[in-house]
């Protein structure tokens, strides 16, 4: 009686935190406003730093790719501005603390070193968007956002492939170092693992409920 007790106290609470309060249809969520805002802040630094390797970069492949990345990302500043629009959202005019350091780091940087640097910031800073987005596309409650997302999720992945075609792309380069801005802190980690648990403890909840007491298992065949 006791763990039944339990397993109803779990799935409760699960219902509790994912369905008793839904986010309205079309109601727009932080993840939406994160994902437009750090879209334009990295389109502030990366077409100019891609502008740059396409007349800078030693390697061939390099410059094609910038050039690539350039033009693609200011079709998609196009969307994202008629986005922000419609959603009501201001966006920003400057890149972050970050991205103004990692295009300073770019503009010093010659030759070999140019080239490699520029495809590994870039290159990391698409492995956070492609995230940011993919979370944003799997979780809006709003369909214009939802198909902004999906574009975005397709954009960051081309462009993590193109720059991992010029065979510059370090292991550790999706590996950046976390800001202050973006650190989680102890309580952020706590509660991630908290609703794990939840979640996995909710489902056997759930699966224990949906089970009739006393049944008896099947025979076996003799």
């Amino acid at each position: 009686m006791p763990l039944r007790f339990a397993a109803l106290l779990a799935a409760t609470a699960a219902l509790v935190l994912g369905v008793v309060f839904p986010a309205a249809a079309g109601e727009l969520q932080q993840t939406d406003r994160t994902l437009l805002t750090r879209l334009k802040q990295h389109t502030l630094w990366a077409v100019p730093a891609s502008w740059l390797a396409a007349e800078r970069a030693t390697n061939r492949r390099v410059r094609d790719v910038a050039a690539r990345i350039a033009d693609d990302q200011a079709r998609l500043d196009v969307a994202l501005g008629a986005a922000a629009d419609r959603v009501a959202i201001t966006l920003p005019s400057e890149p972050t603390d970050q991205e103004r350091s990692w295009a300073g780091e770019i503009t010093a940087a010659t030759g070999d070193e140019f080239d490699r640097v520029y495809v590994n910031r870039l290159r990391a800073e698409y492995g956070d968007l492609f995230a940011l987005a993919s979370d944003v596309r799997a979780g809006t409650r709003d369909d214009d956002i939802r198909a902004f997302a999906q574009t975005a999720v397709d954009t960051a992945l081309g462009h993590l492939t193109l720059l991992e075609s010029t065979g510059l792309a370090e292991t550790t380069s999706l590996l950046v170092a976390a800001t202050e801005d973006d650190t989680l802190g102890g309580g952020d980690v706590a509660l991630g693992a908290l609703l794990v648990a939840l979640g996995t403890v909710a489902t056997f909840g759930l699966l224990r409920l949906l089970g009739t007491p006393g049944r008896t298992p099947p025979r076996t065949r003799r």
